[in-house]
């Protein structure tokens, strides 16, 4: 690994949220890859009770809106007065923190969405299907009563939301009902230092297997003179640890000053080949080029305390860190600073 990976649960959640706009293809035409994907179930739509939120009827978690490919298709036995479309969406905090946030719209306006829904399935589409997940809207319908339904979503020849369906319910006029924050995905602190929200424990991934190409050697800059190099440092909660590849969660970050990575530098030279040592680390650090430019340093901040340099070329080596230079690598501001057992 030559870089810090920007923000895992950030790229986890935008593929999550992405539209069907991929450009990579199977050689599969429409009608082959419509056999991977189940007829819809017959039958009126399931009337469920009062609808009460987004939040708490549509989640979109356990049950995604992809279910809606494969439901009963809206027939005219459900008087729909309203829509309601439930949408997640990444909202950036004064504070320059990023939010996950369940936005529920409502429209009243139905007579192009009920036309688009009670179309008929078709077994064209394009010349060939592409891989990614289609987008499908989580789409529910309200009637007078305060009940609710989940209509089936025409599909083409690749499963995919037909689309003039997908243009109609982006074009509903929906008026914001509320807005739920449902978890923080970048925060402030990551977002002003550059650091990414997560990170992989690099050393103990890299290091915990037989065939591991790391060995055993002294400390190296593995940075250009020319470069800034960022201090990035991280905390394994219990539920993100493990033997193979625990993450750790953003505690402190800076880009060092010129003072500080001469020091820097300078202690991770004299470092020694690292001990045998088994296990991963609580608490590591990743210092690295800003823009991915060169290679890195990977520190175990307590545990085993190993340091892997992982030049831009060549075979990583594992140093053994001493006090002097994890003084260095901790937080600078002191507030995440341990003293080394």
């Amino acid at each position: 690994m030559r870089q810090i990976v920007r923000g895992l649960s950030l790229v986890a959640t935008m593929a999550t949220l992405a539209s069907c706009g991929g450009t990579a293809t199977v050689a599969q035409s429409p009608a082959d890859q419509a056999t991977r994907f189940p007829n819809p179930a017959t039958g009126p739509p399931t009337v469920r009770a009062q609808w009460r939120s987004c939040a708490v009827d549509a989640p979109m978690d356990p049950e995604p809106p992809q279910v809606a490919l494969t439901l009963p298709r809206l027939d005219g036995s459900f008087p729909a007065t309203a829509a309601i479309h439930c949408q997640l969406d990444h909202r950036r905090r004064a504070d320059g923190g990023l939010d996950l946030v369940l936005t529920e719209g409502r429209a009243t306006d139905l007579t192009l969405l009920i036309t688009a829904l009670r179309r008929p399935d078709t077994s064209t589409g394009p010349e060939a299907c592409t891989l990614e997940g289609p987008w499908v809207p989580n789409l529910l319908l309200i009637d007078g009563r305060g009940r609710w339904i989940r209509p089936g979503i025409p599909v083409d020849g690749c499963g995919k939301p037909l689309p003039d369906v997908v243009t109609t319910v982006r074009g509903l006029r929906l008026t914001t009902v509320s807005e739920r924050v449902v978890r923080e995905i970048e925060s402030a602190g990551a977002a002003r230092s550059g650091c990414s929200q997560d990170h992989r424990d690099v050393v103990a991934s890299d290091t915990g297997y037989p065939d591991s190409s790391v060995r055993p050697g002294r400390g190296a800059v593995p940075f250009r003179s020319s470069d800034p190099v960022r201090l990035c440092g991280y905390r394994v909660s219990a539920d993100k640890s493990g033997p193979a590849d625990p993450v750790g969660d953003f505690a402190y970050g800076r880009t060092l000053s010129p003072q500080q990575r001469t020091s820097v530098e300078r202690a991770l030279t004299t470092l020694p080949p690292a001990a045998d040592c088994v296990g991963s680390a609580h608490r590591f650090a990743v210092l690295a080029n800003p823009n991915g430019v060169g290679g890195a340093v990977y520190i175990e901040l307590d545990h085993c305390r190993r340091v892997l340099v992982s030049p831009l070329y060549g075979t990583p080596t594992l140093a053994q860190a001493d006090r002097a230079f994890l003084g260095l690598v901790e937080d600078l501001d002191g507030s995440a600073r341990s003293t080394p057992r």
